[in-house]
């Protein structure tokens, strides 16, 4: 993450090599996890709706983590 650009969603996905997305925390660089289960692997519109949940319940200005 570029310190000069503002984060805007704590949370943001990515396409990976195999085709899979991953919803990733944008101040880690990790993939976010749930419970036991991280968010990689997945189709499209889970990873959308994901996204939107945990931006939901973990908005960019919350500095603590859900791993």
């Amino acid at each position: 993450m570029n310190a000069s650009q503002p984060v805007t969603s704590r949370y943001e996905r990515r396409l990976e090599k195999n085709g899979t997305w991953t919803v990733f925390d944008a101040f880690t660089g990790r993939p976010a996890e749930v419970g036991s289960h991280q968010t990689t692997g997945m189709q499209i519109a889970d990873a959308e709706e994901m996204m939107r949940i945990l931006n939901r319940v973990h908005p960019a200005n919350d500095r603590g983590t859900v791993h």
